[in-house]
């Protein structure tokens, strides 16, 4: 979106010792005990600033950069990965199936391995602090091809489980859960994003790098506390290589996160390239840094169910029921199924997601619809002819933004003559909310390029996008300008106390 030039030179020498030394070392399947892995061999040129969890803004920048990596490297990663599994990752049946139930209990480690998997990572520790030594697991579902060689099943998700030890009574099956690890291919061109698990005290941290020319990370803390794991704390790092433009740490103990923004932009970037060669970052600074209230400590199944990687784990789709809005009136038939849409928000009791519909004019219908984990009732909430985008739910209701689309006319020169053109063009962007049930829709944040549009323009209007986050009861929205600086607002989750806080760049 906002990756509109790359430049290569300086990085692939970086890409080159990054591909060789991320990538997860694979722990043999033991029949006595589970190996404990080096986090800090296997880690190799990662850098602790490299840690993180990738955000909205992030994930859609990085879908957008996929194919930027260098050519020469990009075909060494993947003769390497071909070599490695034995057969083509592409060839596997892509359909998500569902994880074995590990068993209650076990005289050692690897009597919690399923046949047809094996243990790709595992770390010790005293979780319960009984002083028995416990294990933090990653389960990995393998196959033999017919040539012998194995083959990683990338329909089946990676296991994360725990088990406790009992003096005398062997291990019990602590947890088991199927969203917080990222598969195998889900690492964008850079390969397996996957970094050893880490542990210290009642802690274990997971880790993720992935990507191509532009990287993102991620780093998440899980703590045991009274029977149950609590997320702690979180780190995610975006940019090109080692630049860093996204930063932003949440610590769930004091209930303060930290925002830091960089310019992605082509320009900016470039002036600070020599002081990033030299590793001068002081001098570069962020462009805006700021705070943000966090909302109620989240246990480690609620992390997994919210996290925007969890739709694809999932086997059963079935709809019992469809609802409309009052002011929704679309044939039930073009409805786009939850289990074949684009899932744009998730959480532990529903789904978000937006989807097109044809209509007479020469542009289709944009709805929004939400599908109920328990009851299976699929609600289409909204529609509209101008697009809608990211939506969210908080705190009982259903957020999400909108464009202003209006009639545009402009100056222009064709064949050396003056010309006059009008054209539809989006000339501002709206943040909306409304009841899960479609009601009481209302804006509560609006953004005009211009308050008073010319009667004619000699310039066309920049593309614009409205990025927002929403946590401890207030809104932090970015609005994205093609042209020039991104405003940033703050504001009580009702629109009320509206407040610049900055913009990216300065």
């Amino acid at each position: 979106m906002k990756r509109n030039t790359i430049f290569i030179s300086v990085i692939i020498g970086m890409e080159l010792l990054l591909l060789t030394g991320c990538e997860g070392r694979f722990v043999e399947k033991q029949e006595d005990s589970i190996v404990i892995s080096d986090a800090d061999e296997a880690a190799g040129g990662v850098t602790e600033t490299d840690a993180s969890v990738l955000s909205e803004k992030s994930r859609v920048e990085a879908g957008d950069d996929a194919g930027q990596t260098d050519q020469g490297v990009k075909e060494d990663a993947e003769q390497e990965e071909e070599s490695e599994l034995g057969a083509s990752e592409s060839e596997a049946d892509d359909t998500p199936k569902e994880a074995p139930q590990l068993p209650e209990t076990g005289r050692q480690p690897a009597d919690f391995v399923p046949d047809g998997w094996e243990i790709w990572d595992s770390v010790e520790l005293d979780f319960n602090e009984d002083g028995v030594p416990d294990y933090v697991g990653v389960l990995q579902a393998v196959m033999t091809d017919e040539d012998g060689h194995q083959v990683y099943r990338l329909e089946y998700p990676r296991i994360l489980f725990a088990v406790a030890g009992e003096e005398k009574e062997g291990y019990k099956l602590d947890f088991q859960d199927v969203n917080v690890i990222r598969a195998r291919d889900e690492g964008g061109v850079y390969g397996d994003p996957y970094l050893p698990l880490t542990a210290e005290g009642t802690s274990f941290t997971t880790h993720t790098y992935g990507g191509s020319a532009w990287r993102w990370s991620e780093d998440y803390t899980y703590t045991y506390r009274e029977g149950t794991w609590w997320l702690t704390s979180s780190e995610e790092t975006y940019g090109y290589g080692d630049y860093i433009t996204d930063y932003e740490r949440n610590d769930w103990e004091s209930g303060v996160g930290i925002r830091k923004e960089r310019s992605s932009d082509w320009g900016p970037m470039e002036e600070n390239f020599e002081l990033v060669e030299n590793g001068d970052w002081d001098s570069i600074g962020y462009d805006l840094e700021y705070e943000v209230p966090l909302d109620e400590q989240m246990t480690l199944e609620q992390t997994g169910k919210r996290w925007w990687l969890a739709p694809d784990r999932v086997t059963d789709w079935e709809v019992k029921e469809m609802v409309f809005a009052a002011d929704v009136d679309i044939p039930e038939d073009s409805v786009e199924q939850p289990g074949e849409a684009y899932i744009e928000y998730c959480d532990e009791n529903c789904v978000l997601y937006t989807f097109g519909v044809d209509s007479d004019t020469d542009r289709s219908i944009r709805c929004l619809a939400m599908y109920d984990w328990q009851d299976k009732v699929l609600s289409v909430l909204a529609q509209g002819e101008a697009p809608i985008e990211y939506p969210k739910f908080y705190d009982g209701k259903i957020y999400y933004t909108s464009e202003i689309v209006e009639n545009v006319t402009y100056r222009t020169m064709e064949d050396g003559k003056k010309q006059i053109m009008e054209e539809e063009e989006t000339v501002g962007i709206r943040l909306n909310r409304m009841e899960p049930d479609g009601t009481g829709k209302e804006v509560i944040f609006e953004y005009r390029y211009l308050e008073n549009v010319p009667e004619i323009m000699e310039k066309r209007v920049p593309y614009l996008s409205l990025l927002y986050e929403i946590s401890g009861g207030e809104v932090v929205a970015e609005v994205y300008l093609g042209d020039g600086a991104h405003p940033f607002y703050r504001m009580k989750t009702d629109g009320s106390g509206r407040e610049k806080i900055g913009q990216v760049p300065k």
